[in-house]
C-alpha cells in the first residue's frame, strides 16, 4: 500500500486533489517521513486528513504541522520530540487530533497542544494504558490551563479518552475534564467487567459536571452500564435533563431502585422521591434525549416499576426514542414508554 501511496506523491501538482491518507498498516518511520517530506513539496495542495497508525519522526512531524488544510491528524505516540525550532505555522487548520499512547508511558506529546495556536481545535480523542489514564488527565488539564489567549479550555468541543484495558472512572477523573466549559461531547470509555467501572461515582460528580457542561449533546461516562448497582441514582438523571438541555445521547450508570420505593411503595410526590431540596427547580422545559442506554442495569421486583420508570423517563426525556438495554426487564419498559408519549415534566 504505501508504495502506491508514495508514487502518487510523487505526481502530486499544486491543484491536485488529494484529501485523505489513511494507513492502517504498521509501516516505518522512514517510510512515513518520505510520505510527509513529499506532501510539504506541495503546499497548495488540499489534503485534509493524514491518518497512519504509525510514529512519525520529528523531522515527519514537522511537514504535516506545516500542512495548510490539515483538518484531521493521527499521532501514534512512541518517543515522541517535538521539533525544534517550530515551524512559524504549525496545524493552522487542525479541527480533529486522534494520539495512540497504547503501552507507552510517555505524555511529552502534550508540549504539541501549546504549540498549536489555531482556535479551530475542537476535537481530541485519546487512548492510553489503563494505568495512565487519571495521570494523563491531569496532566491534560494542566496543560491546557497554561495556553494563554483564547486558549484550548474554551475552544474544544468534543474529548474522549479510552484504553485497551477497562480503567476505573473515578471522581478525579471527571473533575479533571470540568474545565471544559465547552465541551458537546464527553466520553469516557470504559467496560465493565468484573467490576463495575463507575462504582466511585456518585450524584454529586454528576451535579459538578452538568453544572459547568451545560452545551453537552452527548455524554456517556463507561460503557454499556452492567448489573452492580451504582451510587448514581435517578436523581442524577433529572439533573442532567434539567440543566443539558441540548443533550440528545445519554449513557450513564444510575441506580432507579431508590426512586422506584419512593413513588410505589412510599406514595411519594416525584420531587420528594428525586431527593429535591427544592421543588420549584421543577422545570418543563425540554431536554432533547432520544437515546438513552441502560445496559444490564438492574429494576427493582416490584410489579408497579415498569410503569414508573417508564413515566419517569418520558417526563425527564419527553423526546426520548430508544432505550438500549441487555436486561429484558426493560423490554416492557421500552413498550409504556411508547404509549405514554411525550408529556412535561412535573405532572402528577
Amino acid at each position: 500500500m504505501l508504495p502506491t501511496i508514495l508514487n502518487k506523491l510523487s505526481t502530486l501538482s499544486p491543484d491536485n486533489h488529494l484529501s485523505k491518507i489513511k494507513i492502517t498498516q504498521g509501516v516505518h518511520d522512514s517510510s512515513v517521513e518520505e510520505a510527509t517530506s513529499r506532501l510539504s513539496m506541495h503546499g497548495n495542495h488540499r489534503l485534509r486528513v493524514f491518518d497512519v497508525s504509525s510514529p512519525i519522526s520529528s523531522s515527519g512531524l514537522r511537514h504535516v504541522m506545516q500542512l495548510p488544510s490539515l483538518e484531521e491528524f493521527r499521532l501514534v505516540v512512541h518517543s515522541f520530540q517535538l521539533p525544534v525550532p517550530l515551524p512559524t505555522i504549525v496545524f493552522p487548520s487542525l479541527r480533529s487530533l486522534y494520539v495512540e499512547c497504547s503501552g507507552v508511558r510517555d505524555l511529552s506529546w502534550l508540549k504539541l497542544l501549546a504549540a498549536i495556536e489555531n482556535p479551530v481545535l475542537a476535537k481530541i480523542t485519546v487512548t492510553c494504558p489503563r494505568l495512565d489514564v487519571e495521570w494523563f488527565m491531569e496532566a491534560f488539564e494542566l496543560t491546557t490551563t497554561g495556553i494563554t489567549g483564547r486558549g484550548m479550555r474554551e475552544c474544544l468541543q468534543q474529548f474522549t479518552v479510552n484504553s485497551p484495558d477497562d480503567f476505573n472512572i473515578t471522581p478525579q477523573i471527571i473533575a479533571h475534564s470540568l474545565s471544559f466549559k465547552n465541551l458537546t461531547r464527553l466520553e469516557l470509555f470504559s467496560e465493565c467487567s468484573d467490576v463495575c467501572q463507575t462504582s466511585d461515582v456518585t450524584d454529586g460528580d454528576i451535579d459538578l459536571l452538568t453544572k459547568v457542561m451545560v452545551f453537552l449533546e452527548v455524554l456517556s461516562i463507561g460503557g454499556d452500564p452492567c448489573e452492580i448497582p451504582s451510587q448514581i441514582t435517578f436523581k442524577s438523571l433529572y439533573i442532567i435533563s434539567s440543566r443539558c438541555r441540548q443533550l440528545t445521547e445519554l449513557k450513564i450508570h444510575f441506580n432507579p431502585a431508590l426512586f422506584v420505593t419512593k413513588v410505589g411503595s412510599e406514595l411519594e410526590p416525584w420531587d420528594v422521591a428525586l431527593g429535591l431540596s427544592d421543588p420549584k427547580i421543577l422545570s418543563s422545559d425540554l431536554c432533547y434525549v432520544t437515546d438513552i442506554c441502560v445496559g444490564k442495569i438492574p429494576l427493582p421486583r416490584d410489579p408497579n416499576t415498569s410503569c414508573i420508570m417508564a413515566s419517569g423517563l418520558m417526563k425527564m426525556f419527553p423526546c426520548l426514542q430508544d432505550v438500549h438495554y441487555d436486561n429484558e426487564d426493560w423490554s416492557n419498559v421500552e413498550i409504556l414508554k411508547d404509549v405514554l408519549g411525550c408529556f412535561a415534566f412535573g405532572a402528577g
